[in-house]
């Protein structure tokens, strides 16, 4: 998908996934990461297109929780995984720890994909709504977009000191395997004279 349409679907990966459809928004933005660390794609571009991504998707779903109502999130939200039960926990939840819901909610696969329709069934202000999910969508997707660039970094210089020392560590994991097979047989062989 990264090959064909670039950023487009990154876009529209983390727009359906947080609107909800099942999808591996965290590993997503991961390999994003990655590719940022291949420089096959922009560090800066990716978490704009990201956090613009998730700030559409999120408007969505708050849009969904005003428009649409209690009754009918309830009779059609199994199509979006949205159970009754899942709604009322995040209620719960947003009953508690308020505000801080939607900004940390990004970070639990979900409970994001609630957090803002269950903003937009109590009528949240759209302004409120807006600060804290948009700078917790900014959050969630530097955070992961980072830490993917992190991890790719990380590949190249071990990619590099495997291809400099390969025959080294090829030889070295032989013998280990072959140690290991002869300590078993050896062991297996006690064991069946110890029984005899």
């Amino acid at each position: 998908m990264f090959e064909t349409y670039g950023y487009i679907s990154l876009f529209g990966f983390l727009v359906f996934g947080i609107v909800g459809l099942p999808l591996p928004d965290e590993t997503l933005l991961t390999v994003v990461g990655y590719l940022v660390s291949i420089r096959y794609l922009n560090y800066w571009v990716s978490i704009l297109v990201g956090t613009l991504g998730s700030i559409v998707g999120i408007t969505f779903s708050y849009l969904l929780g005003i428009f649409l109502g209690r009754e009918v999130i309830h009779r059609f939200g199994k199509y979006m995984y949205l159970t009754p039960e899942r709604v009322a926990s995040v209620e719960k939840f947003m009953d508690k720890y308020g505000k801080l819901t939607l900004f940390f909610g990004y970070f639990i696969p979900g409970i994001r994909q609630v957090t803002a329709i269950v903003a937009g069934l109590s009528k949240m202000n759209y302004r409120e709504f807006a600060i804290v999910a948009y700078l917790g969508g900014l959050l969630w997707v530097t955070t992961f977009i980072t830490l993917g660039r992190f991890v790719g970094m990380q590949l190249h210089g071990i990619g590099h000191i495997f291809h400099r020392f390969r025959y080294l560590i090829i030889t070295v994991l032989a013998l280990l395997a072959v140690s290991i097979l002869i300590y078993r047989y050896v062991k297996v062989r006690k064991n069946k004279r110890q029984v005899s």
